[in-house]
């Protein structure tokens, strides 16, 4: 499944794949909600495509730019802001996934806890519960066991992802799927937090998606 549908988004060389339409159980309460299809990005922007972006537009720099600890060019990139992480979109000619898109992807259409199953996570399928101090997001590729049902890689852990939607209308905007210092119960795919939309934290970034024609 995961691969038939897959594209390359020209303008970041980003990998995308196809969510089909249809339902899937969504939310703590296990509704049933129906999406239409899209593609995501399989992984999340990493600082190597950020700089692209910064490269052709003069947009600001993320906020750890220059910290080795965040700057390996795989990684996902941290220090965005919800508008920043917009305006990538909009140049790559793409969008932040809506709430709804962004679990379906992670979960499939089961109910399943986290990406990969039932089964609690372990390194070889998340980032996650690293020393605050001391850790960081691992870069890209590595944890194949932690895959999606479409094959989308790190939507438990590593770094929370921006999403579309406000969580709390003008305050706050929702981010999905925990990072590398959450505990392994804030990972699972229905969990849902937010931050402000202004924040920049060394935790959070995103991926996007576009609309399937």
């Amino acid at each position: 499944m995961s691969l038939l549908g897959n594209i390359m988004n020209e303008k970041d060389s980003s990998q995308m794949v196809l969510v089909p339409e249809g339902n899937f159980i969504m939310g703590e309460e296990r509704k049933t909600v129906y999406v239409d299809a899209f593609y995501i990005d399989k992984f999340p922007i990493t600082n190597s495509q950020y700089k692209k972006f910064v490269d052709a537009t003069g947009a600001r720099e993320p906020f750890f730019w220059n910290n080795k600890r965040f700057n390996n060019p795989l990684q996902p990139v941290v220090g965005v802001s919800w508008n920043d992480a917009v305006a990538y979109a909009k140049w790559a000619c793409k969008r932040l996934p809506r709430e709804i898109e962004w679990e379906k992807a992670a979960r499939g259409v089961d109910g399943r806890e986290y990406p990969w199953g039932n089964v609690q996570p372990d390194s070889t399928k998340a980032v996650y519960n690293l020393d605050p101090n001391t850790g960081a997001p691992a870069p890209i590729e590595n944890r194949k066991g932690g895959a999606s049902p479409y094959d989308c890689f790190d939507m438990a852990g590593n770094v929370w992802e921006w999403c579309e939607d406000w969580y709390e209308e003008g305050k706050f905007r929702v981010v999905r799927g925990g990072s590398w210092v959450n505990h392994h119960y804030i990972l699972r795919s229905a969990y849902r937090s937010c931050s402000y939309p202004e924040g920049r934290d060394n935790n959070v970034g995103f991926r996007c998606v576009k609309d399937a024609k």
